[in-house]
């Protein structure tokens, strides 16, 4: 049977959590899903499990694990897993996720429909129970949520995503279409591929991705019904950002090593940190895809944004100002006047999450949720009998597109 889904998943050393989430995959009956995994771990734990292992779960033909031979990076890394997928449709996700079964018929009305991304938005995650957050600790262990709005779906337009992420400095992917918890046509991915030489580039692949996606399609579908189950895990990025502890020297950190002595975007700090790393891997794409509107990202924003949440790093900040200047030749108060508006609408819109955060001082924030599960492989049970509860079904959410479609039309 042609493979109509692969959900593919990059790992290193974190056999743990990987071991559960390809348990979830397969687990899913339908023969239409592949599972491929891209292992580049130092170490044989996860191999032993899933290559010599007694249980039967991994003996599933859908299964493509593989260890490449050279040795990769994060981005090189999934690079590799996205290449070695054979579905119609691809799938990314972190070694602490998982999906649910309504992806793959996602996958199936988009396929019937001519549809070449779907992005759902986040509407259930799951912390495993080492996940620590600074201001509630482990009070998110072991937790599922759900978001108490759920089924909205919309068809958009690429190109105003892409402008409007590039003026917000490249700041995640939420509102871009996205291959990381996305479902993406291969067809897309090849034309990415062809105009920029690989699917990812610079030190973030989901941020990467997404903006490659933005370049190369025109339209894209925006749900928010859960086709996905995002994990946050002690040892992932998300853990380490929760801690606030997902920062420091370029070199200090193999996702972006290889950038200390080269490739390091001008005007971007030249520090780890989430906010850095997004903008260089957003700034690498359009180098390589469309480096005639490289002037549309708003750099000024990110230095405000640096110069709000890493004050410590102040000389890599102020380098990366005066290079801006160059670059721009600005007055130096001109700019000096324009970073210091954007710090401070940034620092009011952190005062008003806070505000508004702090009216319900749970862990939960007022969200609705399931206590108790031991792995992601225990998710996607509850969060279906929460769908069924509440009447939600993809088709109908489909449907729903469908009509809006045709409404526009007449």
């Amino acid at each position: 049977m042609t493979t109509l889904l692969s959900v593919v998943i990059p790992t290193h050393n974190r056999a743990g959590y990987a071991i559960h989430a390809i348990r979830s995959l397969l687990a899913i009956p339908d023969p239409r899903l592949e599972v491929v995994v891209s292992d580049t771990s130092t170490n044989d734990e996860l191999a032993d499990v899933v290559l010599n292992g007694s249980s039967h779960e991994f003996n599933d033909s859908r299964l493509k694990y593989f260890r490449p031979a050279e040795k990769l990076d994060m981005t090189g890394n999934h690079n590799a897993v996205v290449a070695a997928a054979s579905g119609q449709y691809v799938c990314l996700i972190g070694d602490d996720d998982t999906i649910v079964h309504d992806a793959v018929l996602a996958a199936e009305w988009a396929s019937k429909n001519g549809i070449e991304i779907i992005a759902p938005n986040v509407v259930a995650n799951y912390a495993w129970p080492d996940f620590r957050s600074r201001h509630f600790g482990d009070r998110h262990s072991a937790r599922l949520y759900f978001s108490r709005e759920m089924g909205k779906i919309s068809l958009n337009d690429s190109r105003e995503a892409l402008l409007g992420a590039l003026q917000g400095a490249a700041q995640g992917t939420d509102g871009l279409p996205k291959i990381y918890h996305g479902i993406v046509s291969r067809a897309v991915l090849d034309r990415l591929h062809g105009r920029s030489g690989a699917y990812f580039h610079g030190s973030s692949p989901d941020v990467s991705g997404a903006i490659g996606l933005a370049l190369v399609s025109d339209k894209f579908v925006v749900t928010d019904y859960p086709l996905t189950i995002p994990g946050a895990s002690g040892g992932s990025n998300t853990g380490r950002s929760a801690m606030n502890t997902h920062k420091g020297a370029l070199s200090q950190e193999s996702q972006t090593k290889r950038f200390e002595t080269y490739g390091w975007s001008p005007s971007v700090p030249r520090f780890f940190s989430v906010e850095t790393v997004w903008a260089h891997a957003a700034l690498e794409t359009i180098n390589r895809a469309a480096p005639e509107i490289i002037n549309s990202f708003n750099f000024v924003r990110l230095i405000a944004i640096c110069r709000v949440l890493h004050p410590e790093f102040g000389m890599e900040i102020g380098q990366a100002q005066s290079e801006l200047l160059r670059s721009t030749g600005l007055p130096a108060p001109i700019l000096s006047k324009q970073i210091a508006a954007e710090a401070w609408r940034f620092r009011k819109s952190r005062w008003l999450h806070f505000i508004k955060r702090s009216l319900i001082p749970t862990a939960a924030g007022g969200r609705l949720h399931i206590d108790g599960l031991g792995t992601i492989y225990a998710a996607p049970e509850p969060l279906a009998r929460h769908m069924l509860r509440r009447g939600l079904r993809w088709d109908d959410v489909a449907k729903s597109l469908e009509t809006q479609c045709k409404t526009d039309q007449g």
